[in-house]
């Protein structure tokens, strides 16, 4: 081909990509349109609330949109440099949130209430995610009479179903743990608590409880040795409104109406987030989520709802390779929120992290969760920032063996087996486990449980004795991972972006999220096996060619997500 017939061909495709990218724009707009979000006013409330539960990623359902957490706490870090805004009204009865998340909201509205704008948190009635106020919020409660304060500490009930599954039923399970404290088993094969699994529940509890004591005396002024003993004693459990306020839970009585009729317009904190645009081009942040239980194989998304997420190996390989390979990303977030799950699975997937590590640095951001399996990918990170409240560690293996022998008896059901090898029925409900059968699988999770521990001193830098120490299945809170060296900082989802921030040099937290869906420009590169990413040439060449500034223009990869009815 000529240098003239190449250079035109190169014009018809930056005439195109910018004419997919107009067409991409008008469905945003439509989408929006279509969505009812209102028009952001020069004097708007935020209001957040939820429905029902925010997922760390939002599940592909095409018929039900769901904006993750990471969008919404980016919106809460867009509201001190929006200048429409001047308010936040959180209903802190409507914030179905698990500690960590409570834990990075919180920090948000911080944020927001430094900038000098007003965050309002309202209260019909106030239970223990009051540690989600701020530091200067104003604590607003209705002025209806009643008992409506109950703060009373923590409980935990653990169901135990031996009894129920092996006497009445029939059903036994065989429970092999590596590991003193992995109790996963416990309720299945005991009657009652193990030391070990009440020794560490009673530590997690008592660390949560410290971390949420803490952040409540410093928002309220408390002293904080003297509000953890009352609160312990029942000092504030039933506590009328007016005991509250005078107290210093409470600033003023009011209705959340009244509040909302201060301003022009209200706008609930999903929506807001819709009208946030990502720009153009691939940001040098990739953020990847990896949330839920992590599995063998590919992700299937469910088309009518499921918000059930899971970390698919061959998937989540894929996206994490897609990421370490892609020229305009200098850096990658690694949020997680996961018990675990398969041992190969995780391998497979910290295997990956550890090649996109040798390219460019990799954070991970631990919400909720990276126990079990769950760690073992944040070890294939460069750096692991976790929040106080986070559940860390789980260095070891357990497996459930089902076993319906009695179960059948009882219903009067028997199995004629035909077989033909050792091991043909190996771990088969339909019989007891033999002593062979129990060595194996044993010898064998052994096997998985070294290889944990090697993943953890290797990439930690620990010693292999000092790991086996802190293993044996136990989980702690973020704070104490800390202070045994699971992780490396204490932090949120936007503390990780600032330290990627850092580490590349960058000039702001922007990020593109990378997921399932490929871009436009990755499926061109898989079209014609450009050994260079498109994106790169596309932007070198624009800049030669019309020279539009000092700095390249980059093409939206979210290109591939055209719809006339937006997001």
């Amino acid at each position: 081909m000529s240098r003239k017939a190449t250079k035109t061909l190169l014009i018809i495709t930056v005439i195109f990509i910018f004419f997919v990218g107009f067409v991409y724009f008008i469905g945003k707009t439509l989408g929006k349109f279509y969505a009812g979000v209102p028009t952001i006013s020069s004097n708007t409330l935020v209001e957040v609330r939820f429905k029902r539960e925010v997922p760390e990623k939002a599940p592909i359902v095409p018929f039900k949109p769901v904006v993750p957490f990471h969008k919404v706490i980016k919106a809460l870090y867009n509201i001190p440099s929006d200048d429409k805004v001047k308010a936040v009204l959180v209903f802190g009865n409507e914030l179905p949130l698990d500690v960590a998340q409570l834990e990075e909201l919180r920090q948000a509205l911080e944020n927001i209430v430094k900038s000098g704008k007003k965050v309002y948190v309202y209260y019909d009635q106030i239970g223990m995610n009051y540690f989600v106020v701020p530091k200067g919020a104003e604590v607003v409660m209705h002025p209806t009479p009643g008992r409506y304060v109950a703060l009373k500490g923590y409980y935990s009930a653990q169901p135990f179903f031996r009894t129920l599954l092996e006497d009445k039923l029939g059903i036994k399970f065989n429970v092999i743990h590596i590991g003193n404290y992995k109790g996963a088993g416990e309720p299945f094969v005991r009657d009652t608590m193990s030391k070990y699994l009440r020794e560490e529940l009673t530590e997690l509890f008592e660390s949560f409880w410290n971390n949420i004591c803490s952040m409540i005396s410093d928002s309220r002024g408390f002293d904080g040795k003297k509000f953890k003993e009352n609160l312990f004693q029942g000092k504030y459990f039933m506590l009328s409104k007016e005991k509250a306020k005078e107290l210093g839970f409470v600033d003023k009585f009011d209705f959340k109406k009244n509040i909302e009729d201060r301003y022009d317009s209200v706008i609930e904190i999903g929506r807001y987030a819709k009208t946030l645009t990502d720009g153009f081009g691939t940001k040098p942040i990739a953020l990847i989520v990896a949330e839920g239980e992590i599995v063998m194989g590919e992700e299937e998304p469910s088309l009518f709802g499921s918000n059930k997420n899971v970390i698919a190996a061959d998937t989540m390989c894929d996206i994490i390779r897609r990421a370490a390979d892609n020229d305009n990303v200098k850096v990658i977030v690694f949020r997680v929120n996961s018990p675990g799950g398969s041992a190969l699975a995780s391998e497979l997937i910290n295997r990956e992290l550890k090649r996109a590590a040798k390219k460019k640095p990799v954070i991970v951001s631990v919400g909720y969760m990276a126990a079990s399996g769950g760690y073992y990918i944040s070890c294939g990170g460069d750096y692991i920032i976790a929040d106080r409240n986070s559940i860390v560690g789980s260095i070891g293996v357990v497996s459930l063996i089902p076993e319906i022998t009695e179960l059948s008896k009882k219903i009067g059901v028997n199995f004629e087996e035909i077989k033909k090898g050792k091991y043909a029925d190996f771990l088969s409900p339909f019989k007891e486990i033999t002593p062979d059968e129990e060595k194996i699988l044993r010898d064998d999770m052994l096997d998985i449980y070294g290889v944990f521990k090697n993943r953890v001193a290797e990439a930690r830098k620990l010693d292999l004795n000092y790991v086996e120490s802190i293993a044996q299945g136990r989980i702690y809170s973020g704070t104490k991972g800390l202070k045994i060296k699971l992780v490396d900082k204490i932090g949120t989802l936007h503390d990780a972006l600032l330290e990627a921030k850092k580490r590349a040099n960058l000039t702001s937290t922007e990020y593109t999220e990378f997921t399932s869906k490929k871009t436009f420009f990755e499926l061109l590169k898989e079209d014609f096996g450009a050994k260079t990413s498109l994106e790169t040439i596309l932007n070198k060449k624009i800049k030669e060619l019309f020279k539009v500034s000092k700095k390249p223009l980059l093409i939206d990869p979210a290109l591939t997500n055209l719809s006339i009815f937006g997001e």
